[in-house]
């Protein structure tokens, strides 16, 4: 049920935009293809014999021999699957292979479906076919969805809900680390167990220009889903001239992208049948993404892999052609034409500094499970290409998210020490970008349409961190209406001690009595701003969500933070935070709810720059009066 309303949101989403189009004619059964072109599952029989078509090398179509083995009824609801002893094309030493999901199969001249499942390390190539009339059905009535929701939409039909129910933090330390931006993706399609260990074929992934780290770090993330990355290549510029426009065919390399640009992931399947301009392939989802918008590319393949688990093919893609609009159970289906809209983005790394900045330019696809961890990756492999790092590094590191009708966030801020070092350095280190675009394209309240993501970095060797040692009032009491006057003593990692001086105005209404002053680092600021306002976490609207990501991302690391606890307390209200209320209002709120409201309690705030990222925290406490006498204390 959560997987189902998270996909009516993305439809929703999708059409607003204008990112699908809607299917406005009732009848979304015109220029589908003939049933007599087809087989029904209930006229096959074991011994019937035909033909498949698939591309082993190059763009040639080749054929092999197909026997019907047997009719597996509801292999799962509503699905029959048809076993098929394979033989030609060397499969009888390969096996089944990765990318030929969507191979079709002909029987007397007519349409059976597309080769989609595999044993791994199996002895014979033997396959599982889905029907070419599941594969049509399943499509049809995806379409009849979408062009339903889109009746709805222009009947006034609204995306909105009245909470996000919770955005996840985005400062490192306050939330699980575990709990990465984009880790809970879509659902495996089929499991392995569910046909005797029978497997959707995975879709191999050509990866070009991506380093063995940030290939790791994608194949952690895809594999859930049936995707395998591995290192390929682009196709040299006269294979994209000669072979880039030659038209799909039932049998030819389909395509389907998820990165674009200096640095490409692509998926490689086959096309299963062509009516006009909708395009049938793979035979099984690709990540059930249900509705869609992905690239339709030709491709071309440079050989096979013969493995002992499953074989594969390396392939490259060629040219978009259209666009894939469709990801069920059954297949994938497209559209010839129409070019996807992709959300671009730009990656500007310079390290060391005589070295000269390179710039990356790439367009992703905007599905929401997917663009996080693809926008991760793709952080992750523009510092990767540069070459090593240096164990001890401290980075700059820039970022500006564009939004549509919405003012962009944008962001400056330094990282430095042992968590932005290493394999998973780089992830680190651009986690709050993916974080940002996640909260924003997956939330609940209203569509927000990202238009461009904009990074830039700076590295340089050295780690330029600096611990608060130890805190100085320069005097215990302070009258209201003065000022406290504070230093702090900085520790830099293997370097030497110095001081930043700190002075926070009381106000002269300020109560009293004996309060408590905390000297901290950005996430300890960040975390108490968080824990005083707990609504901020849980906005009831667009500029709520802003403000609440604004909040995260604005302390500077480079900075030590000053909090004084205010006395003026207030409540949150349907997301919205009303501060410094009188406890008469406070309690008239109360007094008409069965639920405690939250509290919110704001603090004195005052940051003094540093050249160093600091961590830490101390506290001390001090006494306002009326008359103030000069007295020092320390703290360590």
């Amino acid at each position: 049920m959560e997987f189902a309303s998270r996909r009516r949101g993305l439809l929703g989403i999708l059409l607003t935009f204008g990112l699908i189009a809607a299917v406005g004619s009732p009848d979304t059964t015109a220029g589908e293809p003939d049933p007599a072109g087809y087989w029904d599952v209930k006229d096959l029989r074991p011994g019937m014999k035909g033909k498949g078509r698939t591309v082993m090398v190059g763009s040639k179509l080749e054929e092999f021999e197909a026997e019907i083995l047997g009719v597996m009824r509801d292999v799962n609801p509503g699905r029959d699957m048809v076993l098929c002893r394979l033989k030609g094309c060397n499969l009888e030493h390969a096996g089944i292979i990765q990318g030929m999901s969507g191979s079709p199969i002909y029987i007397d001249g007519k349409l059976l479906g597309a080769v989609a499942y595999a044993w791994e390390f199996a002895k014979d190539p033997i396959a599982g076919v889905t029907p070419f009339s599941q594969m049509v059905k399943y499509v049809r009535s995806n379409d009849r969805r979408i062009a339903a929701e889109s009746r709805d939409r222009a009947r006034g039909g609204a995306f909105a809900a009245s909470s996000i129910g919770g955005i996840p933090p985005i400062v490192e330390g306050l939330a699980d680390p575990e709990g990465e931006p984009g880790r809970s993706m879509a659902p495996v399609p089929v499991s392995g167990g569910a046909m005797g260990g029978m497997t959707p074929i995975v879709t191999p992934m050509a990866a070009s220009g991506f380093s063995p780290a940030a290939l790791a770090l994608l194949g952690s993330r895809l594999k859930p889903i049936g995707l395998a990355p591995m290192a390929g290549g682009s196709a040299p510029e006269r294979i994209l001239r000669e072979q880039g426009d030659r038209p799909l065919v039932p049998g030819s390399p389909l395509s389907i992208g998820l990165i674009l640009g200096d640095f490409d992931l692509s998926g490689i399947g086959t096309v299963t049948h062509v009516e006009g301009d909708r395009v049938y392939g793979f035979g099984h989802p690709m990540m059930s993404l249900g509705a869609c918008e992905l690239p339709m590319m030709t491709g071309y393949i440079h050989t096979v892999y013969p493995r002992a688990s499953v074989s594969m093919k390396m392939g490259s893609p060629l040219k978009v052609v259209g666009t894939i609009d469709t990801d069920v159970s059954t297949s994938v289906a497209g559209r010839l034409g129409a070019i996807p809209d992709l959300l671009p983005m730009t990656v500007r790394v310079k390290t060391g500094r005589y070295a000269d900045p390179r710039t990356y330019r790439v367009r992703i696809v905007r599905e929401p499970v997917l663009l996080p961890n693809l926008i991760l990756s793709v952080l992750t492999n523009a510092i990767d290409t540069e070459g090593n790092l240096p164990d001890e590094l401290s980075a700059h590191v820039q970022a500006t998210i564009k939004l549509k009708d919405r003012e962009p966030i944008a962001f400056s801020d330094t990282f430095s020490g042992p968590r932005y070092a290493g394999q998973m350095g780089p992830s680190a280190l651009f986690s709050p970008v993916a974080s940002i675009v996640n909260i924003l394209v997956r939330n609940a309240i209203e569509p927000v349409r990202v238009d461009s993501v904009e990074c830039s970095v700076e590295i340089e060797p050295g780690r330029r961190v600096a611990q608060i040692e130890s805190v100085r009032l320069l005097s215990e009491a302070v009258e209201p209406g003065g000022v406290l006057r504070s230093v702090v003593t900085l520790k830099p990692y293997k370097g030497d001690r110095e001081t930043v001086a700190i002075d926070l105005p009381i106000p002269a209404d300020f109560p009293i009595g004996s309060h408590e002053a905390t000297f901290c680092d950005a996430t300890a600021s960040v975390r108490r701003t968080l824990h005083n306002d707990p609504g901020l976490l849980d906005p009831r609207d667009l500029d709520g969500l802003l403000h609440a990501i604004r909040v995260q991302t604005d302390p500077k690391r480079s900075a030590v933070y000053l909090h004084l606890t205010s006395p003026d307390r207030g409540v949150t209200v349907r997301g919205q935070s009303l501060p410094n209320l009188p406890g008469s209002v406070r309690a008239v709120f109360a007094s008409k709810r069965e639920v405690a409201l939250p509290a919110i309690q704001g603090d004195l705030i005052q940051s003094a720059p540093t050249r160093w990222v600091i961590e830490g925290s101390q506290t001390l406490r001090f006494t306002v009066v009326k008359d103030a006498g000069l007295s020092v204390s320390w703290y360590r």
